[in-house]
């Protein structure tokens, strides 16, 4: 299985950058595993918000593939601990999921029509997160999550 992870928005700053490759590289012994930046929408400032959505929604479906498995990261979504998440792994592996693709949406979150073609939507946290923190977070997670899968040293329960 090959997992990407979307985010729209910008760059990494350097100590984001830094953490993710550490992971980056330990992930590289599970799983095909990349992170794909969405550039922001042009003149973003000057949409409403539900337009602006509207066209990063237009981005994302166009860019997903049909058999794609779609997990929309989501304030509303289901919460899930460190083995559960594992488990989610394990089986959409099982399943024969050939790509999962974990989004993490704009500024102004996810737009219905794409909560509608995830699979799952999957919080966090209840709290708020910087989309960059996030994508690190959720690459540690990623990692965290197989190590408990093949029960080696990193994960505490």
């Amino acid at each position: 299985m090959k997992i990407q992870l979307w985010s729209i928005g910008k760059e990494h700053d350097p100590y984001i950058r830094d953490g993710i490759a550490v992971f980056q590289k330990r992930l590289q012994h599970y799983v095909d595993f990349e992170i794909k930046l969405i550039p922001t929408v042009k003149q973003a400032a000057s949409l409403s918000v539900p337009e602006l959505k509207k066209q990063e929604a237009k981005i994302i479906l166009d860019l997903l593939q049909p058999t794609d498995f779609l997990l929309a990261l989501d304030e509303k979504g289901k919460m899930m601990t460190t083995v559960q998440f594992a488990d989610f792994l394990q089986q959409r592996n099982n399943a024969g999921t050939r790509q999962l693709i974990i989004l993490i949406g704009g500024a102004f979150g996810i737009d219905a029509s794409v909560l509608q073609r995830a699979q799952l939507q999957m919080s966090l946290s209840p709290l708020t997160f910087p989309h960059q923190l996030v994508r690190l977070i959720f690459t540690e997670q990623l990692y965290r999550a197989y190590t408990v899968l093949n029960r080696e040293k990193y994960h505490h329960q």
